[in-house]
């Protein structure tokens, strides 16, 4: 649409309260999705996010906004994470791939839309690789590639998920080392990586104490809230890699020494 004649008699500021209102109860949104839920164009629903954002009542992505409140148990769907900070994910996994080199054993977390994405690049490799994951996208985009051995160490598939939990994936890990451990959260503050789920933690946790080096992928959005498990403390992260939201007074709240930060640029 591109006027906002269905929404003319409605004053911005009740527009916005609208908006606010909406979010209290929803946690993500894309500026299409919303433009076309409140009857107006993309542009004006993209200038409402961004007030409401100067206002600290909501969290901007370049593709839509986020909720500012506990993320203590909420979980997106697959399909709304799939459509939340797309081109930011995108960013993010083009800087997690020049970590990749041939010969070397990954390991890819589970239960995140941005290892969907890694998994999808790395795909596209033509290099040697060992790759050890309990999610079965990750591993249905990487079967029947030549030049990559899969690993899936197993588990109880959690409904609604792709993520194997439990026994035999934990013990299996215990006995792993490998080179990389691509890392996602639910949330990232400046002394924990948390989620909502405490199986997924202790796979988390196996998977970390695998790897010689620790990457954390995760959007701007994650960052200075908690999740009710703590996975990790910070200083288990070596590399974390975000996007442009995350200001530089947020990563000035990180300790130091501590992870190194990586700011991937959108194309």
């Amino acid at each position: 649409m591109d006027d906002d004649n269905n929404t003319e008699e409605l004053l911005p500021a009740e527009r916005r309260q609208q908006l606010v209102d909406w979010f209290k109860s929803n946690q993500a949104g894309t500026s299409q999705d919303l433009a076309r839920m409140f009857g107006i164009s993309v542009s004006t629903i993209r200038r409402d996010l961004d007030l409401l954002a100067s206002e600290g009542l909501v969290k901007r992505t370049h593709g839509g906004a986020v909720s500012i409140r506990s993320r203590a148990t909420y979980e997106p769907s697959t399909d709304l994470a799939r459509r939340t900070a797309l081109e930011e994910k995108q960013g993010i996994v083009r800087e997690a791939l020049r970590f990749i080199e041939p010969d070397q054993a990954l390991l890819i977390d589970t239960g995140a839309v941005i290892c969907h994405l890694l998994a999808e690049e790395i795909a596209s490799l033509d290099i040697p690789l060992t790759i050890i994951t309990n999610d079965l996208h990750v591993a249905q985009v990487l079967t029947y590639k030549p030049n990559i051995k899969l690993i899936v160490p197993g588990g109880a598939c959690r409904f609604g998920s792709f993520s194997l939990l439990g026994e035999p994936g934990l013990s299996f890990l215990a006995d792993i080392r490998c080179d990389l451990f691509f890392m996602s959260a639910a949330a990232i503050d400046e002394q924990c990586v948390s989620e909502t789920l405490l199986e997924l933690v202790q796979l988390k946790r196996a998977m970390i104490a695998a790897a010689n080096r620790v990457i954390l992928m995760a959007d701007s959005s994650r960052f200075m809230e908690r999740a009710l498990h703590k996975t990790a403390a910070i200083d288990a992260i070596d590399t974390i890699i975000t996007d442009e939201g995350l200001a530089r007074e947020q990563i000035d709240k990180f300790p130091s020494p501590g992870p190194q930060f990586i700011t991937a640029l959108m194309s």
